[in-house]
């Protein structure tokens, strides 16, 4: 099977993402991969030295060049036909969407390969629901041959909400994402550190980790918590053991955020699933999150995670108080994680991907014969 995976943008998930995909698909036998990637990526130089074949196209860094980039569109396109014709590409699998994706949908078609995308989330997050990413989300949808979902809660979006028919949706996961090498970990001495990672956005739930945190310090309980993330979200005044960053952190810097923290939390009031999570598994670092979403599958229903009582702050402020005073549940998790082996977790996923894909692509031969 030729298969290309291509994504176009710079920085976050999305290309970190591509990245692990492609290290893990590389290693399939069987499988000829290629890449389609932006110039602009963080990652671009670690993504060019797995050695496969890949297209890097300039995209953009700020809102001019995105309005000028428009104007490049066409030849962008066909490049892009160009090297998929190259590369015999029979499925070219979309990492993550962005906003050229429909637009290059038929460079794709005219290249004679599938599209294939895979879908982060079925709908745009409460607070994140501008009307032009609604309505990108469902083009892209529309225009994709399939979809791959991450977790069982965004495949079951995709056939209530947007009325996906089942046959168009394949099921895969998020494996650990490999930032340096990870260790197991035990509690040290009071106060414990609390990290907050992402996009400060309303479904994360700040407004409700903050007031847990107010509820800890009236209690005296030794606790601090570090924010960090951009996002228009006003927090308002914040208690005494809070501390907040509010900046975009580099990829070097990430490593050090996780290793200085005894849990990572994610109060969301609502989630598909979180790039979060994979940082803090393979680094060894236990996580509490919400019962919500796609968050309850990443952690394997408590398995491989703290899960709080509920999204209320008296919840969070219960569950972070019960994890500090149980050191042996804690050492005992971070050893899981540490077992459960990010390399193996990524050859399975490539594994069952690539054969996911191999059937998905023989049930449309037999359907046009």
């Amino acid at each position: 099977m030729s298969l290309t995976l291509w994504h176009l943008g710079r920085r976050g998930g999305g290309p970190r993402y591509t990245l692990e995909l492609a290290r893990a698909l590389r290693d399939q036998p069987g499988v000829r991969l290629s890449l389609v990637i932006s110039a602009q990526s963080d990652l671009h130089a670690e993504t060019i030295a797995l050695g496969l074949p890949t297209l890097s196209i300039d995209t953009y860094t700020d809102l001019r060049g995105f309005a000028l980039g428009f104007l490049r569109l066409p030849a962008i396109a066909a490049s892009l036909t160009r090297f998929l014709r190259e590369q015999g590409s029979q499925i070219a699998l979309c990492t993550m969407v962005h906003l050229w994706n429909p637009l290059l949908a038929g460079a794709i078609r005219r290249a004679g390969a599938a599209y294939a995308l895979v879908v982060h989330d079925a709908a745009p997050h409460p607070g994140d629901n501008h009307l032009w990413r609604g309505l990108m989300l469902k083009n892209d949808f529309r225009q994709a041959d399939l979809l791959v979902s991450l977790t069982d809660a965004v495949a079951t979006r995709l056939a209530d909400e947007q009325r996906v028919p089942a046959a168009k949706i394949i099921r895969s996961r998020l494996g650990a994402f490999r930032y340096g090498s990870g260790a197991a970990r035990t509690l040290g001495e009071a106060p414990h550190r609390l990290l907050f990672f992402g996009r400060l956005l309303p479904y994360k739930g700040l407004d409700r980790l903050i007031e847990a945190m107010r509820l800890l310090e009236s209690e005296n309980f030794p606790v601090r918590l570090r924010l960090v993330g951009q996002g228009p979200l006003d927090l308002g005044p914040l208690p005494g053991n809070v501390d907040l960053e509010r900046r975009w952190a580099a990829e070097a810097e990430i490593p050090d955020l996780f290793a200085n923290a005894d849990l990572a939390v994610l109060p969301y009031q609502e989630a598909s699933q979180s790039g979060v999570l994979p940082i803090a598994q393979h680094l060894g670092l236990p996580s509490l999150v919400t019962p919500v979403g796609g968050l309850l599958e990443q952690v394997e229903g408590g398995k491989s995670g703290f899960v709080a009582d509920d999204v209320s702050a008296s919840g969070l402020a219960r569950s972070i108080k019960k994890i500090f005073g149980e050191p042996a549940v804690y050492r005992n998790l971070s050893q899981r994680l540490i077992a459960s082996g990010s390399d193996r977790q990524w050859s399975e996923i490539a594994d069952i991907l690539q054969a996911d894909l191999r059937l998905w692509r023989h049930a449309q031969r037999k359907k046009s014969r």
